[in-house]
């Protein structure tokens, strides 16, 4: 069997990857509207499955790391023949199989639960998840980076109370996905920026200070060398950038409330 995965395979490899644009900061009109971004490796991204709802079981053929990705990534064929390419949990292996969907017929004859999916009503509580659905049947959106889970903290019948590593409790649906374990990778949080081009090659450009700058492109630039420095230190807008709070309390209220209170 293993012969025929790899067959399969080398035939369909070519059809996960595809090309985007580069827009490096740029608007409709070629305007810069981000700063410091431009020049990044010129790479083709992967087209990664975020719903997982085949209820079939499936092996991993090959675990590879992407560009645009912080955790491995897996090349998985199902016992159907369907393939496709889904983002490992910390400790899935090579010719592992794991199970996709929402049925517990296959799931509770299968041993090993990491890697696997399946309904928050079904995952036990204070259990590490990862790859969570907001909604129902709409594709993971949380907890999607290297090394970071989420564990459930209570259940009703309807919803579950999730505990996200930034200490947000969030209420999502029962019948919403989730992936057993952890984000693989977590040892990316300890990675070192050894040299410049190590961040150019990610697309970050060159942060210039102010105060050497022209009058003309920061409110810091001009004068003698440092013996004008600025009365008040601003952004390059105009906002007073220190000392001054320039968060918006009421509307960070009202977002956190309503996100708390997903369905």
């Amino acid at each position: 069997m293993n012969k025929l995965y790899i067959y399969i395979y080398k035939k369909l490899l070519k059809s996960f990857f595809f090309g985007i644009v580069i827009k490096a900061g740029r608007n409709f009109l070629g305007r810069v509207c981000v700063r410091h971004q431009g020049g990044p490796n010129k790479l083709k991204a992967i087209k990664i499955d975020r719903y997982r709802n085949l209820n079939d079981m499936g092996m991993i053929l090959r675990i590879f790391d992407d560009y645009y990705h912080t955790g491995y990534l897996g090349i998985i064929i199902y016992d159907s023949g369907v393939s496709s390419v889904i983002l490992l949990s910390e400790g899935v292996l090579k010719f592992s199989r794991i199970f996709s969907g929402t049925s517990s017929i296959f799931f509770d004859s299968y041993k090993s639960k990491i890697g696997s999916t399946q309904l928050l009503s079904k995952i036990n509580v204070f259990e590490n998840i990862s790859s969570i659905e907001i909604f129902p049947n709409s594709g993971a959106c949380l907890v999607r980076s290297a090394g970071n889970s989420a564990k459930i903290i209570s259940k009703t019948t309807e919803k579950s109370l999730l505990k996200l590593s930034s200490g947000w409790q969030i209420r999502i649906s029962n019948y919403c996905l989730g992936t057993f374990g952890l984000v693989s990778n977590p040892s990316y949080g300890y990675t070192s920026i050894e040299k410049a081009g190590y961040n150019r090659h990610r697309g970050i450009r060159p942060t210039v200070r102010g105060v050497i700058q022209n009058p003309c492109d920061h409110p810091h630039g001009g004068g003698e060398g440092k013996g004008s420095p600025p009365v008040a230190q601003v952004s390059p807008w105009g906002w007073f950038c220190k000392g001054t709070p320039t968060k918006k309390k009421k509307k960070d209220l009202k977002r956190k409330k309503l996100f708390k209170n997903l369905h």
